[in-house]
This record gives structure tokens, C-alpha cells and sequence, in this order.
């Protein structure tokens, strides 16, 4: 099946003005030379730290920005000559959940005003707005004012404005930046759940790398207007040869079936040494299965199995460590 892109951008630069000294200023590239393509029905997140360029690409992908250079598409329309049809198809729900939110309106009160703003049937409001209240888990708050809810109340709210019209594309810009542990999970819950229930495209920036390496199918790592490394989180391991590894201790192998776990397609290495058996993988889970059901028909007891996953934090580390030094 051939793969849709919903979005593609190629060599995207946008340069801004920065004062040095007295009527003097220097280009500064906030985005420099972006390609990207992402398809249809994926969560992607755009990983990095504060001002990488991340917020600076979601608007020129959202239709609130042109870029200077470059070329790029967003569900077909060009970036240059129909941003306008951009914006009218996506949603947008910025870094903090009160900007669009009205504190002398109830929080059913607000997502009726946004119905009438994004033209909503009139015929359709009521039962959209009960659906998505419903849907993430706002009903009982209703009749609340916003700013008696909780942060993550008025980030579902926000995000409740967004899917008011259903548009295919749904950018969230750093969707838990300002809320507690509990407040965040939730929203990371929801993320999920409307990606899978609406289909919806989701693109979100985070420097949270928990937060990427557990909602996203793809990751593109951004340092200075750059894109540095995007794929798979397990791709990006495989690339930068940041293999998986567990060690078993147990009693001694004989030499024939270290030499047979070798050849097995997913161990990069392996070896035994006082009693433990170190194996390097890109397949973790699958290679420990096979290994341990190898050493059982031998007969070989297991005393104990530690295993160490490399995450996207290390992954993040290298790339931008790596880059520091060109």
C-alpha cells in the first residue's frame, strides 16, 4: 500500500531580523533548511529544546506563517498561495490552555461560542458538543467556570475546541508543558485516543522525551532551525547503533551453543564470561524469548535476566552532542 503524505515540506528556511547593536541586525535562520514528509494518520513529534524551531515549523505548517524558501504542501494546498485554505483545515491548540478560552463563559457556554465561530450546522452543535465533552471527560464541568477546572481540564477544553469541526490535522504545541504529572498523563491518554477514534493526523512539539518516545510513531529531533535525525524510534537506535542488551546469569554454556545464538539474525554480539551471558540486540524482546527457550532445552538453569534499553533521551544526546562539535 503506498504511503500518503498529508504534509510535505522541502528545504523550509525562515530567517529572522535580530538586533546587534545600534541599527545594525544580523539573519537569524529559525527554521533552516527543512525537508519533511509526514503521512496521513500518524502521531509525529518534533523533539527539541527551547527554540529549536519547533513552534516556528508548526506555524508555517499550520497556515500562520510563511516561510521565505523552500517549498511545501499541507493536504495538497501550497504554503504560499493557500494558507488561508491551510488554516481552515487544521486545528491548532497553543502552549497554554487559556488562550482561546473565555473565563466569563461556562465551559459548555465556550465550545457553543467556537461552534458558532467555525460555522457549525446549527442542527449539529448540540450533540458535537455533548459528544466531545463526553468523549474527554468534561460533562460533569460543564456548568464550571474555566478557571475554577484544573490545568488539564482547560487543556481538554482547548483541546475540545479543536475538534469541534473535525479537521484532518489536529498541531498540539507543547500540550503539557504547564501541567502536573497527573494533569499530563491524562492529556497524553487523550492524544491517543483521538488519533485512533477521529483518525486524526496529530503533530506535536514537545522537549519532553518521555513524552515523544510514548505517543509517537515517528520522531523528528530538531536543534538549531535543523532537523538532525527522523524516523522510528527504533530505526533512529538502529542508525546510531544504539542497540538494546540483557545479560543472563547462569550456569556454564558449552562452547557450540554460544556459537549458535551468534548466527541468529537479531544478536549483534555475544558472549559469556564468569557466568553471565551478555547479548546485544536490535530486537530486545524477540532475542530474549529465543535465547531463553534455547537455554531451557539444553537444560541450562536461569538465575536471573537484567535487560538495558536504550531510550530516545540517548538517542537526543548523541545527535546533539554530535552536532555541537561540527
Amino acid at each position: 500500500m503506498a504511503i500518503e503524505n498529508i504534509i510535505e515540506l522541502e528545504n523550509i528556511v525562515k530567517t529572522y531580523k535580530i538586533k546587534e547593536g545600534f541599527r545594525k541586525f544580523k539573519p537569524f535562520n529559525a527554521i533552516d533548511g527543512v525537508s519533511l514528509n509526514i503521512e496521513k494518520g500518524e502521531i509525529f513529534g518534533l523533539l527539541g529544546t527551547n527554540g529549536a524551531g519547533k513552534t516556528t515549523l508548526i506555524k508555517i505548517m499550520a497556515g500562520l506563517l510563511e516561510a521565505d524558501k523552500g517549498s511545501g504542501k499541507v493536504l495538497g494546498y501550497d504554503i504560499y498561495e493557500n494558507h488561508k485554505k491551510i488554516r481552515s483545515n487544521v486545528s491548532l491548540v497553543a502552549p497554554t490552555a487559556d488562550v482561546g478560552t473565555d473565563n466569563n463563559l461556562t465551559v459548555k457556554q465556550n465550545l457553543e461560542f467556537w461552534a458558532v465561530v467555525y460555522n457549525l450546522p446549527k442542527e449539529k452543535r448540540e450533540e458535537r458538543i455533548d459528544y466531545l465533552l463526553t468523549f474527554l471527560g468534561l460533562k460533569e464541568y460543564e456548568n464550571f467556570w474555566p478557571m475554577s477546572i484544573s490545568a488539564g481540564m482547560r487543556q481538554k477544553l482547548a483541546i475540545a475546541r479543536s475538534l469541534l469541526v473535525q479537521n484532518p490535522i489536529l498541531f498540539l504545541d507543547e500540550p503539557t508543558v504547564k501541567l502536573d504529572a497527573k494533569g499530563a498523563e491524562s492529556i497524553r491518554k487523550f492524544i491517543k485516543k483521538i488519533n485512533v477514534e477521529f483518525n486524526t493526523t496529530i503533530i506535536l512539539t514537545t522537549h519532553y522525551i518521555f513524552e515523544a518516545e510514548e505517543l509517537c510513531s515517528r520522531v523528528a529531533i530538531m536543534n538549531k532551525g535543523k532537523i538532525r535525525s527522523c524516523d522510528t524510534i527504533n530505526n533512529l537506535r538502529n542508525n546510531l547503533e544504539k542497540y538494546d542488551s540483557f545479560t543472563i546469569k547462569c550456569e556454564t554454556l558449552k562452547a557450540k551453543t554460544i556459537e549458535r545464538l551468534k548466527l541468529e539474525e537479531n544478536i549483534i554480539e555475544c558472549n559469556f564470561k564468569n557466568n553471565e551471558l551478555k547479548i546485544i540486540t536490535d530486537k530486545l524482546e524477540k532475542t530474549i524469548d529465543l535465547t531463553t527457550r534455547a537455554l531451557r532445552k539444553e537444560n541450562i538453569q536461569i538465575e536471573s535476566i537484567n535487560t538495558t534499553e536504550y531510550s530516545l533521551e540517548d538517542i537526543f544526546i548523541k545527535v546533539t552532542t554530535e552536532e555541537e562539535k561540527i
